[in-house]
């Protein structure tokens, strides 16, 4: 009987493994990124990836965001691209990874991934299989299919403001 219980979850870790290793885990904590500063994500890009962005990196300090919705809208949505050949860096199915940065702040990611994922298999591989967002700084998280066999994960830090949510 003990072989018989031994041999069943060796089994059961064995396929565990097997599931695990279709979609590995991305290779950074993603999810700290939200609502931080163009001037700390372009850090993280640098410190993590070998990035260096020309003006968001780990020289830039005491970053002041400007700009916003109505007037100099470049300043107000500015921050670093993540550069798309660093895309399988993040994660090894990653083939895209998009930043949207509003007044000194990321709002959202999303990143484009090859292949037909469940919300559950994208979220373990963030770390976080049942997510309850803990620290505050995520407003939604999912994942879903994009069409012709991709996945797209996104990650919203806070609502988009635009110059059609105020009166400019």
């Amino acid at each position: 009987m003990i072989k018989l219980l031994a041999g069943a979850t060796g089994l059961w870790l064995s396929l565990s493994v097997a599931h695990a290793a279709d979609f590995p885990p991305f290779s950074i904590d993603l999810l700290s990124w939200p609502r931080a500063s163009p001037a700390d994500i372009g850090c993280q890009m640098e410190k993590h990836f070998g990035h260096r962005d020309a003006r968001f990196n780990c020289g830039l300090k005491h970053y002041k965001p400007s700009g916003g919705p109505c007037k100099n809208t470049k300043a107000y949505y500015e921050g670093p691209a993540f550069p798309e050949k660093l895309a399988a860096r993040l994660h090894p199915l990653a083939t895209g990874v998009y930043l949207y940065f509003e007044h000194g702040a990321l709002q959202s990611i999303f990143v484009r991934l090859d292949g037909d994922f469940s919300e559950q298999q994208v979220l373990q591989a963030l770390g976080r299989p049942g997510f309850a967002d803990q620290g505050g700084n995520i407003m939604s998280i999912g994942a879903g299919p994009a069409g012709a066999g991709t996945t797209v994960l996104f990650i919203r830090g806070f609502e988009h403001t635009g110059a059609g949510d105020v009166d400019c």
